[in-house]
């Protein structure tokens, strides 16, 4: 099996009273951004993913997130539809693999902005979430801890101009798996 590590940057509406609903879904987060490298069964790169999204729902960048992530409107209107962009990125993971997140923000996230563009997530493979598995094995704070933090607890250099890229991210991510004893279990850290 192989290992698709995810990270997604999302925008969010400007006031709450703003989300966006559709299909019966309430989207507090549209995905802007994925980034993931495909890892092989031995942990090495094989490929890696990056794509902006051109919003749907929230048509303007949320300043609080292009502070963060440094996306800008052009960045991403730049990008093309979800679905085309989904369908890609899925098509892209392969056939036998599984998602690993730091958190499981993510997968949720990718969940319900699929239901919101009317797309079937029944063939979504298993996510791992390695956040919980960081904390256990090297933190040991009894907390979820940034992906940041990880990053200089395990003196990773860090590949990005800002850490909130997606690319960044996963393949930041993916490096901090590699430090973890992962025949504890993984299974221990599926999403449900």
């Amino acid at each position: 099996m192989k290992y698709v590590v995810m990270d997604l940057e999302f925008n969010h509406p400007r006031r709450r009273a703003l989300i966006s609903v559709n299909n019966g879904i309430e989207l507090d987060s549209e995905i802007i951004e994925i980034g993931a490298v495909r890892l092989n069964e031995s942990l090495e790169q094989e490929d890696e993913y990056c794509a902006y999204i051109r919003p749907a729902a929230y048509k303007t960048i949320n300043d609080e997130v292009k502070e963060v992530t440094g996306i800008t409107n052009e960045m991403m209107w730049s990008g093309r539809d979800f679905p085309t962009v989904v369908n890609e990125f899925l098509a892209w993971c392969g056939d036998d693999y599984a998602f690993v997140t730091w958190s499981d923000n993510d997968i949720f996230t990718l969940e319900d902005n699929m239901l919101y563009h009317e797309m079937d997530i029944d063939g979504l493979p298993e996510c791992y979430d390695i956040q919980p598995m960081f904390d256990d094995q090297i933190s040991q704070n009894e907390r979820s801890m940034a992906l940041n933090y990880a990053i200089w607890k395990l003196g990773i250099k860090v590949s990005g101009d800002h850490l909130h890229d997606a690319l960044c991210d996963a393949k930041e991510t993916a490096e901090v798996m590699k430090r973890l004893d992962l025949s504890e279990g993984l299974e221990d850290y599926i999403i449900e």
